[in-house]
């Protein structure tokens, strides 16, 4: 599943169902993110509707711009790319185990 940036509501709806029941999802009309639940591994990443990525996971952090959104087919993992970056946010399998529960 591939979007433009300026798709923001199918980006919105497709960020919702990969981290529905994983943590807390915050929706808003400038911006969508995701923080894990305690005690699991403390991860968040957060898009902006301007194309802006901050994550963070342990011992690194990102703070970039990109264009395109690429979901993977088992909403397991986000690919971001931009004019000069590309990054990819893979959930951590110890939270991926809620999905399980």
């Amino acid at each position: 599943m591939e979007y433009n940036i300026t798709d923001w509501d199918s980006i919105s709806i497709q960020f919702s169902k990969m981290f529905e029941n994983l943590g807390d999802i915050n929706l808003t009309e400038e911006y969508i993110s995701y923080s894990s639940y305690k005690p699991y591994v403390a991860t968040g990443i957060m898009l902006t509707k301007k194309g802006q990525l901050i994550a963070s996971m342990p011992l690194h952090n990102v703070d970039s711009y990109f264009e395109q959104v690429i979901f993977d087919s088992t909403l397991k993992s986000i690919r971001l790319i931009g004019e000069k970056f590309d990054y990819t946010y893979t959930i951590p399998s110890v939270i991926l185990q809620l999905r399980r529960i």
